[in-house]
């Protein structure tokens, strides 16, 4: 994964697989930024104003650390460590990648459509 995240790339996907029907996890684009936020600093503390840096235009004030409380520490993606500080957990790594997978997934597939829309 790349240092940076790419906030319209991300969006674009949550809505693909919100139109599945999939609004939590890989549908939901504060669970996504959360995640890859969180990822990208793997190994390190993440601090929650870098978390809000690629929310914020998402997402109301209360509403993100009310998800980093009872979404990624009461499921054990990520583990408070300081006032204001992250670390990403083993199991939320593996959630992590599942998202790499969602996002291989819809770039197949938005690749597949675009193929059967240039069929006569």
């Amino acid at each position: 994964m790349s240092d940076t995240i790419n906030v319209e790339y991300e969006k674009k996907v949550a809505e693909f697989y919100q139109s599945l029907g999939i609004n939590q996890g890989p549908g939901d684009i504060q669970y996504r930024l959360i995640l890859l936020v969180l990822k990208k600093n793997e190994g390190k503390i993440t601090e929650f104003a870098e978390i809000r840096e690629y929310t914020d235009q998402f997402a109301d004030r209360g509403s993100i650390g009310s998800k980093m409380k009872t979404v990624f520490q009461l499921e054990g993606l990520a583990k408070k460590i300081q006032r204001g500080g992250y670390i990403i957990t083993e199991r939320g790594l593996i959630a992590a990648n599942f998202l790499n997978y969602t996002s291989a997934f819809y770039k197949k597939t938005k690749s597949m459509q675009a193929m059967l829309d240039r069929l006569p």
